[in-house]
């Protein structure tokens, strides 16, 4: 019997290339940015004025401006940052999350 030239077929395992890959349904429409499944939720920071949760945004989610207070600069549209919000505000999670703030990494760091 002749062999043929055509490489074996391979089994359907109904993985077809239909629809988004596991990855990207992970990552969202974020054009592959993965910082939410390896970073997902906010770390708490301490200071003087009390505990904070930080958020990281990776340049590809940064999609607004804003003003740093930390410096009183511009932090544009692409630039990695970190939204800031108090851990413990008196009047509980939700108005803290409403007074929110925008940081640069370097001045969050060194606050």
């Amino acid at each position: 019997m002749a062999r043929s030239r055509k490489p074996p077929r391979r089994a359907q395992t109904g993985h077809g290339k239909s629809g988004p890959s596991k990855w990207q349904k992970l990552a969202g429409a974020g054009g592959g940015d993965i910082s939410r499944i390896l970073d997902p939720s906010p770390r708490i920071d301490s200071d003087v004025s009390g505990q904070w949760y930080v958020q990281y945004i990776a340049a590809p989610s940064a999609r607004k401006t804003y003003v740093c207070p930390g410096c009183g600069r511009t932090v544009a549209v692409g630039v990695a940052h970190y939204v800031v919000w108090r851990h413990d505000h008196l009047f509980g999670q939700e108005r803290a999350i409403g007074e929110r703030r925008h940081w640069h990494v370097k001045c969050w760091d060194i606050h």
